[in-house]
């Protein structure tokens, strides 16, 4: 990844913006109807981002291109997505926003952060053995952050506050 990534960003995944059996899905029972989660997601996010915040978002943005778009125009930062394995809606419309795109890799490597980014949890990554921490979505009920087995996190949206997760937060917790 050639972009210069500041030391303070963001992370999330799994927003699944518009996507009405989410709901369910994801056991997300906070929520009455799919607007009161998409509006709350875009308030809670713009609560912790601010306009030149840097968010990482690890796939399944939004599950329709109007919805999608609605939400774009909404969110505070500059947003790098990783493709999820439901982010059609997301491709029909993403040219639209200068502070969005898409990263070309499906797994990512800062190599300055110690950290390693994917859609999906990883049995096996670069440098998991000398300490480089991994990143992942996809996944809302399994592969829960346990960091006593080992240096992974799931950052799906649920786990996190309906809200993208700072990653100095994220380091705090490693060096707790």
């Amino acid at each position: 990844m050639n972009k210069e990534i500041p030391k303070d960003f963001y992370i999330t995944s799994d927003t699944w913006f518009g996507r009405p059996q989410i709901l369910q899905i994801a056991n997300r029972l906070d929520f009455q109807t799919i607007e009161d989660m998409d509006a709350t997601l875009i308030k809670n996010w713009n609560k912790r981002v601010k306009k030149t915040d840097v968010v990482f978002h690890l796939g399944n943005f939004a599950w329709d291109p109007v919805t999608a778009r609605k939400v774009l125009k909404k969110l505070n930062g500059i947003i790098y997505f990783i493709r999820g394995s439901q982010d059609d809606a997301l491709s029909e419309v993403i040219g639209e926003f200068p502070k969005a795109s898409f990263l070309d890799q499906a797994i990512i490597e800062l190599t300055d952060f110690d950290l390693v980014f994917c859609h999906y949890p990883l049995a096996v990554w670069n440098g998991k053995d000398s300490g480089t921490i991994h990143m992942h979505g996809h996944t809302v009920f399994s592969h829960k952050t346990n960091l006593k087995t080992e240096r992974r996190f799931n950052v799906c949206t649920d786990f996190w506050g309906y809200a993208p997760v700072n990653y100095l937060t994220l380091k705090d917790f490693i060096n707790a």
